[in-house]
């Protein structure tokens, strides 16, 4: 059962921490003056540092959850850095990427990356069975 602060509504000024289930609350009257009490909701309270959204670097794919994390990483991977998306060496390593991929597509027998995409999308529906067995070109 959750623990919550009580104030008196009377002119008592009675103020204290109880253990009244959510249910009882209408009914619940102050010890000393018996008149009605109302919940009074605080401030939620953390210890340390909390990040409420870690560090995710998907050219690693790994999570720091703190600023001293990261640097210790780099620390130990001294040639490591984070490339912004927008960044030249980004771009050309995804340029990269992207022509190794038509040529493993061209060497497998399709027209292109995009022709490889569809037919794959395809097969991957007839397995599904959204649709029938018809040849597609």
């Amino acid at each position: 059962m959750p623990m919550y602060d009580f104030r008196c509504d009377g002119g008592c000024g009675y103020y204290t921490d109880m253990y009244i289930p959510l249910a009882d609350v209408d009914n619940a009257v102050c010890p000393d003056c018996h008149s009605s009490i109302t919940i009074r909701i605080g401030a939620v309270m953390t210890v340390g540092p909390m990040p409420s959204k870690p560090l995710k670097v998907n050219q690693i794919g790994r999570s720091f959850e703190s600023a001293s994390e990261l640097r210790e990483y780099k620390k130990q991977n001294p040639g490591w850095d984070m490339m912004s998306s927008d960044s030249a060496s980004w771009r050309s390593h995804v340029d990269d990427c992207r022509e190794r991929a038509e040529r493993m597509a061209k060497r497998r027998g399709y027209r292109d990356l995009a022709q490889q995409k569809e037919k794959r999308k395809v097969e991957r529906a007839k397995e599904r069975g959204e649709i029938d067995n018809k040849v597609f070109v």
